[in-house]
């Protein structure tokens, strides 16, 4: 072993984590979810992001309040709180209910929570630390990205490379200062490496109109040796971790000689199936039809009952699209869709993850490109009388599918 080597080995093996680091992520990260409760909270963005109006509130509990001079900040305008959220979607902690001003909800996932419960501090940590490098995702901020920069590890170690070994003064390079904080995404994963306790990150008091102040920053010792253990396997080899095992633990082989304690992890719940008679109000514009349809029939049959109710040919492809529950969209395509990952005739209604309110999207002829809003408006209890799906209410007249 080299002597470098040996030194990262015994730095690790050194380190303690507790709720006083490294960093300050696992307080503020419970912090969170004791602002949520058990009551979860309001939330009318279509992302389910925090509450606007209770975001100051949650940033004077952090262990390094923000504070920004901003008259109407957004989660974004908080980039500490939104590496927060964006671990809180990728651990499956936090999950959606219902949409819209009237039932949008952010609440804490009872089978994930009670998980959490259970790990210790170095266990929560490396679980954490996974769901940002190796699960989390722009979307899941509501932000977009494509291929390998959707990935918040691609922008992680990008980040990481421009820190370099030394201190870097912010205040004396403009651009250097902009490229940190240039977008949301930016700033983000530099507020999460200051979470994790992987850099020293000085900052000053906000302006008027600013909501970060950098000076400096600059590795710490156990980021470089932490992060040099994992960067040391490979892109890909990383990659495929994400790939192989969707679930935590994927690095705990490569890390768990220095850090024993870490011996549990989170494990998603297998997909639940929900039996009974599920109701969709389907929106194409104005014109809307309600359809009512069984837990046991699939999306390729709702995807015949919205075409029949809209009086369309249903010669073309067609796909749905939703959000997981960690809020990465779901797509399920036609079986004719030779590359799609999941197909509609081996999809059961029941496996759906929308809670009530909830809306999908249904895109039928990718050449005309007609966009039905699917939304389930309620779940009966099953009904044996009802043998096949059934439109229940008609409004409005469906438009023409073609022009001539």
């Amino acid at each position: 072993m080299s002597k470098a080597k040996q030194q990262r080995a015994d730095l690790l093996r050194q380190q303690v984590i507790d709720l006083n680091g490294p960093g300050t992520v696992l307080a503020d990260f419970q912090s969170l979810l004791e602002f949520i409760g058990p009551e979860g909270l309001r939330s009318t963005s279509k992302y389910h992001l925090l509450p606007l109006e209770r975001l100051r509130e949650l940033d004077e509990r952090m262990r390094k309040p923000l504070r920004p001079r901003l008259e109407r900040p957004q989660q974004r305008s908080f980039p500490h709180l939104n590496g927060l959220y964006l671990l809180l979607r990728a651990t499956q902690l936090g999950v959606p209910k219902g949409e819209g001003k009237k039932s949008g909800m952010l609440v804490l996932n009872p089978p994930m929570h009670d998980q959490w419960q259970t790990l210790n501090p170095t266990e929560r940590y490396f679980n954490l630390l996974e769901a940002w490098l190796r699960l989390g995702r722009a979307e899941m901020l509501g932000e977009r990205g494509g291929g390998w920069y959707s990935m918040m590890l691609g922008r992680a170690m990008e980040k990481w490379q421009v820190i370099g070994d030394r201190e870097l003064d912010l205040c004396r390079d403009p651009n250097r200062y902009r490229y940190f904080i240039h977008n949301p995404l930016s700033a983000c994963t530099l507020a999460l490496f200051d979470l994790f306790g992987l850099v020293n990150l000085q900052r000053g008091e906000p302006g008027e109109g600013e909501n970060w102040r950098l000076q400096t920053v600059a590795r710490t010792a156990f980021g470089e040796a932490l992060l040099e253990t994992i960067l040391a396997r490979g892109v890909g080899e990383l990659l495929s971790d994400e790939e192989d095992r969707p679930d935590f633990g994927a690095w705990q082989p490569h890390l768990q000689e220095f850090f024993p304690e870490w011996r549990n992890n989170l494990k998603f719940p297998e997909p639940e199936f929900r039996d009974g008679v599920y109701y969709f109000k389907v929106k194409l514009g104005s014109p809307w039809r309600r359809i009512a349809i069984a837990a046991d029939c699939d999306l390729e049959e709702l995807a015949g009952w919205i075409i029949t109710a809209f009086e369309f040919d249903g010669d073309h492809l067609y796909e749905f699209s939703f959000p997981d529950r960690d809020g990465l969209t779901v797509s399920v395509a036609h079986p004719y869709v030779d590359d799609a990952d999941m197909h509609t005739d081996g999809y059961s209604i029941g496996y759906l993850p929308l809670a009530e309110g909830q809306s999908m999207k249904f895109t039928y002829d990718y050449g005309a490109n007609w966009c039905f809003d699917v939304k389930l408006e309620k779940v009966e209890p099953p009904n044996p009388r009802m043998t096949k799906p059934r439109i229940v209410e008609s409004h409005g007249k469906a438009p023409d599918e073609y022009e001539d």
